[in-house]
């Protein structure tokens, strides 16, 4: 993440200068037009970027997209949507949503039966959701994704956190699609045979790839039903397995190579890594993934180090990493977008005459591409 400093008005012009197309703001304290997203979107047109404010949006029901629109919060430790109804905080419901995405936001599910991520619409296809905090509530996948047709969805460093033990971390995607350096994470114990990292009871229509994305505490990571096209899965690690561990069901002639696990577990695929102990730098199987706390850098000596498909390259040239931070676009910490943000403004006087010049700083961010 680079940092920046500068001033209140240079930061303006920034964000203006930026624009391609027609720019809506949401903010909680009035320095935008709109102070819910699903106002935003009320008056959106297909082909409008919508920026969420930093700050906590409680939607009455869900933010149901219905347009082509960018999405661009301030990273999901700024910027959280809290859908309050029984489908999604962010809920895909029409074709012409196609081509949408999302980044840099949290999406609670926070309602029951409330998913942080939902589309049952079939066509409604490749959605993209990235550098996001998605969760799901009482009774509810934290992604719901059973879309058909051209229904797919690609998630890059995404965490994915899983709050039910009779449901899914990611249910779907049906119609297919990527994940790519995500974390999956269950927050309690699944239920064996009721729950599982990602995949659907239903064949899928799509194939599934995976990449440098790591599994937390699932008996089960994968359940792709018979009849699904073959998967991609590479430089994938799953650690702090509960009940009966095992990577689930994989369709035959799936490409499977360079993923890591326990002893203990089933390995799957060519060039499989055991993983001797923890080899994360903070994570306690005790607690589980804990956000802002957890940290799944790779500890100096890790066998996972340098240790993917050596057709993958980490940023710094050498061999990809197994896990989140390895391979070409590590994990992204905080989901910190590729857009100019001030999240806070410091040296504003309480009072101030009209006309009386005022200079403020603000702290800023911006993620890499």
């Amino acid at each position: 993440m680079k940092t920046l400093a500068f001033g209140l008005a240079a930061f303006a012009l920034l964000l203006c200068s930026s624009a391609q197309a027609t720019l809506r703001y949401v903010s909680q304290t009035g320095a935008g037009t709109y102070t819910l997203p699903s106002a935003a979107h009320a008056a959106a047109v297909n082909g409008d970027t919508i920026l969420v404010g930093p700050g906590a949006y409680n939607e009455p029901v869900s933010v149901v997209i219905t347009k082509r629109l960018t999405w661009i919060g301030a990273g999901w430790d700024q910027s959280t949507v809290n859908g309050l109804g029984n489908s999604g905080a962010f809920q895909f419901s029409a074709t012409t949503a196609t081509g949408s995405s999302v980044e840099g936001i949290r999406l609670n599910g926070s309602g029951a039966g409330q998913s942080g991520l939902y589309n049952a619409t079939a066509n409604c296809d490749s959605i993209t959701i990235r550098r996001c905090l998605v969760t799901g509530g009482v009774n509810a996948n934290a992604v719901n994704w059973t879309a058909t047709g051209l229904g797919r969805l690609y998630m890059e460093d995404c965490i994915v956190l899983h709050n039910y033990q009779f449901v899914n971390g990611i249910e779907g995607p049906r119609a297919g699609g990527m994940l790519r350096n995500c974390i999956v994470a269950s927050m309690v114990t699944p239920s064996p045979g009721s729950a599982w990292a990602i995949g659907s009871g239903t064949a899928a229509t799509g194939p599934l790839e995976v990449y440098n994305t790591v599994f937390l505490n699932w008996n089960v990571i994968f359940n792709t039903s018979t009849g699904s096209p073959a998967s991609i899965l590479i430089n994938n690690a799953a650690f702090d397995f509960v009940g009966t561990p095992s990577w689930g069901t994989i369709p035959g002639a799936s490409l499977v190579d360079y993923n890591a696990g326990p002893a203990g577990v089933t390995a799957i695929g060519t060039n499989y890594i055991t993983i001797p102990s923890n080899p994360f730098v903070t994570y306690d199987t005790a607690l589980n993934y804990v956000i802002g706390t957890t940290n799944l850098n790779l500890i100096g000596g890790s066998n996972l180090i340098d240790a993917g498909n050596p057709g993958i390259l980490d940023v710094n040239g050498s061999r990809s990493d197994v896990g989140v931070y390895g391979g070409p676009r590590p994990l992204i910490d905080n989901g910190v977008p590729n857009y100019p943000w001030a999240v806070n403004i410091v040296n504003v006087p309480n009072v101030v005459g009209q006309g009386t010049p005022v200079n403020a700083t603000a702290i800023g961010r911006v993620g890499p591409q």
